[in-house]
């Protein structure tokens, strides 16, 4: 399946869904009231960034020993590579309620971390010469690296979704900016020189730089900022709160626990499109209603 038809598809289940959430708003009862409340949230979960473009390093294209070079530690993207990490977010909003529709906007932040796993670089070719000015053929490689990416974001979510006996489904659109951004990395390195006059090339020889899968680090690289469109969908239950009955006039903190998806649709240019899947406590503080005077007149 195709991003273009992965998109019309989460577009025909959102319009579906706030077409349920209307219709059961309109066949609600005359008594059915409009409720404002203020959001507060938290969550976490679990993240999987993917770079969808950037450099092709997978061993399709012949590099130079300086392009390898400007490629590890950099916080250049590489188009294919994918890794693990996790984010923590928090919230606040607004959200209406009528009947069983609900809608929801308002303002977050999220911690990003994500461990990912670059292409190995291997073989690259280069001229060298040792500490006596003789000439000799190096193999370099880098294996085994790990990039540490940490972001910090902000975004705007837009929600609307429905609430029957205390089960609320939302789904929506969120804008995300990465407003800061650090990129680390660490792996292995290797170095062979291959000598004309020798039979057997040398290696592990640390004395004269021949490494064999030397340990080594990069210092952190700032990142640029960054952009992202995120659909996403919660499902989620109400454990405290809520009217008791249909009389009930006073409404009291609703206590929300559910489960939640993200994923980045769309994105600038050398920016990661994350999958976020994890859980979120939220709660709903009741704005004040204007009340009726019921008093006579005379």
């Amino acid at each position: 399946m195709n991003k273009i038809v992965a998109h019309r598809l989460v577009v025909a289940s959102i319009l579906l869904l706030a077409s349920l959430c209307v219709y059961a708003a309109r066949r609600s009862s005359s008594r059915t009231e409009l409720n404002h409340y203020i959001r507060v949230s938290a969550d976490f979960a679990y993240a999987r960034g993917v770079a969808h473009d950037g450099y092709v390093t997978d061993g399709s294209q012949v590099l130079t020993l300086q392009e390898a070079k400007q490629i590890v530690g950099s916080d250049l993207l590489e188009r294919g590579i994918a890794g693990n990490g996790y984010a923590p977010g928090l919230g606040v909003g607004y959200r209406l309620a009528y009947g069983a529709f609900r809608f929801d906007i308002g303002l977050g932040a999220e911690y990003r971390k994500c461990s990912m796993q670059p292409h190995n670089l291997t073989n690259i070719q280069a001229i060298g010469y040792d500490a006596e000015g003789l000439s000799y053929t190096g193999y370099h490689s880098w294996t085994e690296r790990r990039t540490v990416l940490q972001h910090v974001g902000l975004n705007l979510p837009v929600m609307f979704g429905g609430e029957w006996n205390k089960v609320c489904v939302m789904a929506g659109v969120k804008a995300n900016i990465d407003v800061w951004g650090r990129s680390a990395e660490k792996g292995y390195y290797t170095l062979v020189a291959d000598y004309e006059r020798y039979m057997d090339p040398f290696s592990d020889m640390p004395n004269h730089g021949y490494v064999t899968n030397e340990p080594y680090s990069c210092e952190q690289h700032a990142q640029t900022t960054s952009w992202s469109m995120r659909v996403c969908a919660e499902v989620g239950y109400c454990v405290y709160g809520g009217e008791e009955n249909r009389y009930r006039r006073n409404e009291s903190i609703r206590l929300y626990v559910s489960a939640f998806g993200e994923y980045g649709v769309i994105g600038s240019q050398q920016s990661y499109t994350p999958l976020l899947v994890g859980a979120r406590v939220t709660m709903l503080v009741p704005l004040p209603k204007q009340r009726e005077c019921t008093c006579w007149k005379f």
